[in-house]
């Protein structure tokens, strides 16, 4: 964990432009009326009430020096209450005041894919932390500066700058170019819920795509992160308006999808749509992909998930992946290219904070397993 030792103040490790705007909320000589002092636990209960639970805040907005026996210490409540302030985009006064409620900003502009039964309101949490994440990320970029160039509107001329001598396109090739491009592809551990399976955004003038899913087939999460990027070769999200993807189990014929679910197939597989795929069993589908994979150059595990995208029968495909032995692996290769092109000891100390929803404990090699 990024922990301070406990015998120094927590209050030392305020930083000074904080400190300014603490000084202009706290007057000298101030006190709070009685039936109105906040409380941690109150703050705790507000932003629960908001949709971010005490995990989520644990994580993401309490400082790494932070103990459990900080919650009873009054002189430490303005810093949190600046940090809440700071996350939400509310008013330090909102904040403190023990009456006001709390909320995430609203994203009308969201567009919502592959949804079951969630409405954007209740995503609100879940799409504001995602979004403060992405910018925490390109904020702590090792190289600001991306390769300039954009991804091509054609999955087959992405897959023609992707292909290696063996003529498959892996998810390791995938997050290479993504990276280098600046485009930040960031697996994300702890969210509020309910919460999404991806998100491509822009912040910061960077498109940022974030997997809220626990996933570990390297074929499945290639062809996501592939369909992400669909999005945005397409030009599908702009600032302040992700394009959020629920769940993937959830058919969505609308043509920004069926887009999408091309633009991966045709880098992925080189074609769309994908070979047939026969089988009466996952056994025999699992061989039938082995088969294809020999044939056309594609991964056999991820022409497995293309077919499931095609089909909506994701767990025929995922019983076929394991039955190759290629179920595993995803979130280390994530975390892998995470650690390569984010610097966690240079980012500023609420930027950490937020990167710790990153796989949890960002100095853990257990998370990464």
């Amino acid at each position: 964990m990024l922990n301070e030792p406990a015998s120094r103040n927590p209050l030392q490790h305020t930083e000074p432009s904080s400190l300014r705007e603490l000084h202009a909320e706290y007057l000298p000589g101030e006190r709070r009326p009685a039936l109105t002092q906040p409380t941690f636990s109150n703050l705790v209960r507000r932003l629960s009430h908001a949709g971010f639970d005490k995990r989520f805040v644990q994580s993401a907005i309490l400082p790494d020096w932070w103990r459990d026996e900080c919650a009873a210490d009054v002189e430490l409540l303005p810093e949190i209450e600046l940090r809440i302030a700071r996350f939400l985009g509310s008013p330090v006064s909102q904040v403190r005041n023990p009456g006001e409620q709390l909320a995430a900003p609203s994203y009308a502009g969201a567009q919502l894919r592959r949804v079951r039964s969630v409405d954007l309101d209740r995503l609100g949490p879940a799409i504001h932390s995602a979004l403060q994440i992405a910018t925490a990320v390109v904020r702590s970029l090792r190289d600001h500066e991306p390769s300039g160039a954009d991804l091509p509107a054609d999955g087959l001329d992405w897959r023609r700058e992707l292909r290696n001598p063996a003529g498959t396109v892996t998810l390791d090739d995938i997050l290479t170019d993504l990276w280098q491009r600046g485009i930040a592809v960031v697996p994300v551990d702890v969210l509020p819920a309910p919460s999404f399976q991806g998100l491509a955004c822009i912040v910061e003038g960077h498109p940022v795509i974030l997997l809220g899913h626990k996933h570990d087939e390297p074929g499945r999460v290639a062809f996501f992160v592939a369909h992400e990027a669909g999005h945005i070769a397409a030009g599908d999200c702009s600032r302040d308006q992700p394009v959020v993807d629920e769940e993937d189990l959830i058919v969505d014929e609308t043509e920004i999808e069926r887009a999408a679910d091309r633009y991966a197939t045709r880098v992925l597989v080189g074609k769309n749509p994908i070979p047939p795929l026969n089988g009466g069993d996952f056994k025999e589908l699992a061989t039938h992909a082995a088969e294809l994979e020999s044939e056309t150059g594609a991964d056999a595990s991820t022409l497995l998930f293309a077919w499931a995208a095609e089909t909506g029968d994701y767990s025929a495909a995922t019983m076929a992946v394991k039955a190759l032995y290629r179920g595993s692996g995803a979130r280390r290769k994530l975390r892998e290219h995470f650690d390569r092109h984010v610097d966690l000891e240079s980012a500023a100390e609420t930027d950490r904070a937020l990167l710790r929803c990153v796989h949890g404990d960002l100095e853990s090699d257990d998370a990464a397993d």
